[in-house]
């Protein structure tokens, strides 16, 4: 599975922004208290429910899971780690050495202190049983030296803070990680961060407690201390009907996800409405290239050419970006080559598509509108998550293409259900979505069904380039590398770029002072205040 982060979320990332109280090194900070008639807690709605709550074992977050843990550091403005849970991030000259200085006096919510032994086996676990284990692979040892952290590199590379500073790295209690199973923590694990489960109710909601002892060193925030709430609720809800209509009433407070459809419905006239690109992210069509009609290249092209992403937009009331090219604006080494290429030769062309279609042999012979060849019909599947915008693309999608004859057959899942279909072979095209600051993860992870690669043999070629993106110090030799990443995805026809998604949120005054960076962090610390 796969989403933004979050993500992207996702890929998506951590923590908040404006007034209240500071923490100190050396022992937590008392926990706000409220005035006469001050909510104590409030409840914040997204469109599809958490995986889990120990998020080193996900591939996938969610916005409202930063409320669960601390990030090991931030990151600035120009993306350089500054502190978060460590007080102070030193990098060598070289980029193999960094050392994170774990300050005394944090403590995990049960109590315990956070230890650097703990940072360590955090670390270690991940690099052990995470699905994005690799992001760490250049790592190779992790020592401790008093409070200091201390990780050696074997090489350079180059997505290190965006790991570092994600949800996916989290910091947990040794002792608790040497005697629970990765099952239990699946849904009990308790990270530092400020505040943690106390119930969870699938496919309803997820309770939050407070912190009370919760502190940061993030220079992004003001509030250093216990965030303002004392408890949080997180509810799922994917009607957009039912998600407006809590707003009006405030039955909820604010939500991670709307669409302009969404904010139509709303009748309160005190939400701030943000409609941005949250983090850098494409959504993207993968071809299934080794079993069905799909298998056929020019097929493949064809259909490329017959996508229309300007009528994607408009079908999706403006709310995303034509994208063409996997990695996006707003993301490191982004090609620019790639992307003049793929608009100049691909973009939509109806006609060569036809053309290219007749030449292979598909003709309406029964007049249906369908094409059809040897007695089959063009017909294709794809598959897609349950949501407005991938079901308004899906539904734009079978237009443009009914209009070349090809009949297209939609299936939806909920909570991205559909890439266990797409990593089963079960499917003529999906549509599929990833959202990360930087190239090297994307790229590792753009196939759900890795046996597209197997077709052509390029497995090991395609994952050697990417490793180059990622250890290449110069960064426009590194942009080249992802130019020829794009190819191999592009010149055998296993993908399609089709458009970054805008994200609307909305927030009543009880939720107002969420930060949101251009890197796709996102800090609640100062929510409320």
């Amino acid at each position: 599975m796969k989403k933004t982060l979050a993500i992207l979320l996702a890929l998506a990332l951590c923590l908040g922004l404006l007034a209240g109280c500071s923490g100190g090194s050396g022992g937590g900070s008392d926990a706000p208290a409220a005035g006469d008639g001050e909510r104590t807690s409030i409840t914040i709605a997204e469109s599809s429910q958490w995986w889990g709550a120990d998020c080193t074992l996900l591939d996938g977050t969610s916005f409202g899971q930063c409320l669960i843990q601390e990030p090991l550091v931030a990151l600035d403005d120009d993306g350089n780690m500054v502190p978060a849970l460590a007080e102070a991030v030193n990098v060598s000259e070289d980029g193999l050495t960094i050392t994170l200085t774990i300050p005394a006096g944090m403590y995990y919510a049960s109590g315990e202190e956070v230890l650097p032994e703990d940072v360590k086996a955090s670390l270690d676990r991940f690099k052990a049983v995470a699905p994005f284990a690799s992001n760490l692979d250049a790592v190779e040892s992790i020592e401790i030296d008093g409070q200091d952290v201390i990780l050696k590199l074997s090489e350079f590379s180059s997505d290190i803070s965006c790991s570092l500073s994600g949800t996916f790295v989290t910091v947990q209690d040794k002792d608790v990680l040497d005697t629970t199973s990765d099952d239990d923590l699946l849904w009990g694990a308790q990270p530092y961060g400020p505040y943690y489960i106390s119930e969870y109710v699938e496919g309803s909601h997820v309770q939050l407690k407070r912190n009370d002892k919760y502190w940061t060193n993030n220079p992004n925030v003001k509030n250093k201390g216990p965030l303002k709430y004392e408890e949080i609720t997180v509810r799922f809800i994917p009607e957009e009907f039912t998600m407006a209509n809590a707003l009006n009433i405030d039955d909820i407070q604010g939500t991670y996800s709307m669409s302009q459809d969404g904010v139509a419905q709303l009748t309160r006239d005190d939400v701030d409405v943000k409609t941005f690109v949250n983090i850098p992210n494409i959504n993207y069509i993968e071809f299934n290239c080794h079993d069905g009609l799909m298998t056929d290249k020019d097929l493949r092209e064809a259909m490329v050419l017959l996508c229309n992403r300007d009528t994607i937009k408009d079908d999706n009331n403006g709310m995303v970006i034509p994208a063409y090219s996997i990695i996006t604006e707003g993301t490191p080494n982004k090609s620019d080559a790639f992307e003049s290429w793929f608009k100049s030769n691909y973009n939509t062309n109806v006609e060569a598509a036809k053309q290219k279609l007749a030449d292979a042999g598909w003709a309406d012979t029964d007049g249906d509108g369908y094409l059809d060849k040897d007695g089959q019909m063009l017909e294709l599947l794809i598959v897609g998550n349950d949501d407005v915008i991938e079901n308004n693309t899906l539904q734009s999608l079978q237009i443009q293409f009914k209009e070349a004859g090809v009949k297209l057959n939609i299936e939806t899942y909920a909570d991205y259900g559909h890439y266990d279909v797409i990593a089963e072979g079960n499917y003529d095209i999906g549509l599929e979505h990833f959202g990360w600051q930087e190239p090297v993860l994307l790229l590792q992870y753009t196939l759900s069904d890795t046996a597209n690669f197997d077709v052509f043999g390029i497995s090991d070629a395609y994952y050697e380039n990417v490793s180059k993106v990622q250890h290449t110090v110069d960064y426009d030799e590194r942009t080249q590398y992802v130019e020829i990443a794009e190819h191999y995805l592009a010149d055998n026809w296993i993908t399609c770029p089709l458009y970054t998604d805008m994200s609307t949120m909305v927030f009543t005054p009880a939720t107002e002072g969420i930060i949101f960076q251009a890197s796709g962090m996102v800090y609640h610390n100062d929510m409320g205040f």
